[in-house]
């Protein structure tokens, strides 16, 4: 990862589009692997086997929203590109506010961006110092562990820009991919001699609530939203829609991602439920007392069973998980504050300056998530779906500005409104004991706060567009008929 990060400083280009964008070149195979990369992270890996521990076949949800993540090539990426392409659009700001013609607008969304960016940074850090920790059975405590992947982490995508994320991305997707299943089926028939099928009859007969779906339908959908269209609205997935090299390229992400991002749950449920059913046989102690988060299931399961030398094999490919992210995040952060922000306040600064303020962002954005990595503020499922519900709120703007509506526009006062009250609600909802609110507003009827905030942030959005100024003739031609030209051809 070290060689790939250096090499891909000494091919980098002084200009901000290099840096930032890969010079919007980027190929099927490349763009493929870090696209799938980044969207599985440390929760893919971690949680994923701890959630399938924990509550069972529940997560299988995911088949749902991996799929839906693919069809967003279609229904939002190629829409992206097009206008990004035209205008030379960078970041999710660039293209809004342009629509919306709202400096505001575009700082809002710069801001939202980099808020609910954070909280996703920091589960890296935290999977990675989990990681470090039960594999080294504690010799290596969290904190070090967890700061020292992080930091390198940092100092390869400071140096080498987005080129050395998608270069370490193509390495690290394939490696975690290989090493869950790898991990996945050699649990199952190592604990077990019956393999598979005696870990679900132990299952069946033991915790037969692990394999009925046993949370709310409200709460599925919710969850289907939010880690679907909330995910790919992240800065750090936006951007790469950016960076295609041609429309073909984004059709074949469309058609081919979901194999990749479904079929990883596969052994992630092999793990969960070997370790499950190793629980119940007392072959293995209780996950979440002895190591304090069903998050440890995967670790802990390797450490217990395997070899030392192929549990560090392994766990290196679940590193390989988080550090694909979170580099990945790294550079949408810094890339959102730096084009989004400081170039709008000096925008005569050479490419030279905006490369190393970005560097300077990259340094914020570790030293922030790995501070707030130190306490742990929660589970990994629950903060993703935080941050995740936080960019969903910027779904109805983002329709409003890259699909024809016939009369009804989106009108600009309409998308603030909304965008701003829907992430307070997300942030009221999701801490609601902390601010002394009642209890029934943290999940009311099951809803995912990210998803209440969503419908009313659609109803807003509905209600003021009625009644205010909508984007001018000019701005709806120079997208709306821009899209309908190049996508049907008129």
């Amino acid at each position: 990862v070290g060689i790939l990060g250096a090499v891909a400083f000494r091919r980098l280009r002084v200009n901000i589009e290099d840096y930032f964008l890969v010079s919007r070149l980027a190929g099927f195979f490349i763009l493929y692997l870090t696209i799938v990369a980044t969207y599985h992270s440390s929760y893919a890996i971690l949680t994923s086997c701890g959630t399938f521990y924990g509550t069972g076949v529940f997560f299988w949800d995911a088949g749902t929203w991996t799929f839906i993540t693919g069809l967003c090539s279609y229904i939002l990426g190629y829409r992206f590109w097009i206008l990004g392409k035209k205008y030379g659009y960078m970041t999710p700001s660039d293209l809004l506010s342009d629509f919306y013609d709202s400096r505001f607008l575009g700082f809002l969304v710069a801001i939202i961006m980099a808020i609910f960016l954070i909280p996703y940074i920091v589960v890296q850090a935290m999977g990675l110092g989990y990681i470090i920790s039960v594999a080294s059975e504690g010799v290596i405590p969290y904190t070090y562990g967890m700061i020292a992947l992080s930091l390198f982490t940092a100092l390869y995508c400071l140096v080498g820009g987005l080129r050395a994320v998608y270069w370490t991305d193509v390495f690290q997707g394939i490696w975690m991919f290989i090493a869950l299943w790898v991990a996945g089926l050699f649990l199952a028939f190592t604990v077990f001699k019956g393999g598979i099928a005696e870990v679900f009859s132990i299952l069946a007969v033991e915790k037969p609530a692990l394999l009925t779906v046993n949370v709310p339908y409200t709460y599925w959908l919710s969850m289907t939203f939010v880690f679907s269209f909330g995910i790919v609205l992240q800065p750090h997935l936006w951007v790469r829609y950016y960076t295609a090299r041609d429309p073909k390229t984004l059709k074949w992400l469309g058609a081919t991602t979901p194999l990749y991002l479904m079929f990883i749950y596969v052994p992630a449920a092999l793990v969960g439920f070997t370790a499950a059913a190793a629980v119940v046989k007392g072959l293995m102690p209780e996950i979440v007392k002895t190591y304090g988060t069903v998050d440890a299931t995967l670790p802990a399961m390797l450490v217990k069973f395997a070899p030392p030398w192929f549990t560090g094999i392994l766990l290196a490919g679940a590193s390989a998980a988080a550090m694909s992210t979170m580099d990945s995040q790294f550079h949408a952060f810094s890339l959102v504050l730096t084009r989004d922000i400081y170039q709008k306040i000096n925008p005569k600064a050479p490419d030279a300056a905006l490369i190393r303020v970005g560097r300077i962002f990259i340094a914020i954005a570790f030293l922030l998530s790995a501070w707030l990595a130190v306490y742990r503020p929660g589970i990994i499922f629950d903060i993703v779906a935080f941050a995740g519900a936080g960019t969903l709120q910027l779904l109805p703007a983002t329709i409003g500005a890259i699909y024809p509506t016939g009369r009804f526009k989106v009108t600009k006062t309409a998308a603030i409104t909304g965008i701003i009250i829907g992430s307070i609600i997300v942030i009221i909802t999701e801490f609601t004991g902390r601010l002394g609110l009642p209890a029934w507003l943290y999940r009311p009827y099951g809803f995912h706060g990210g998803m209440i905030a969503f419908l009313v942030n659609i109803i807003i959005t509905l209600i003021i567009s009625l009644f205010t100024k909508p984007p001018s003739p000019e701005k709806i031609e120079k997208f709306h008929k821009l899209l309908e030209e190049e996508i049907y051809k008129k």
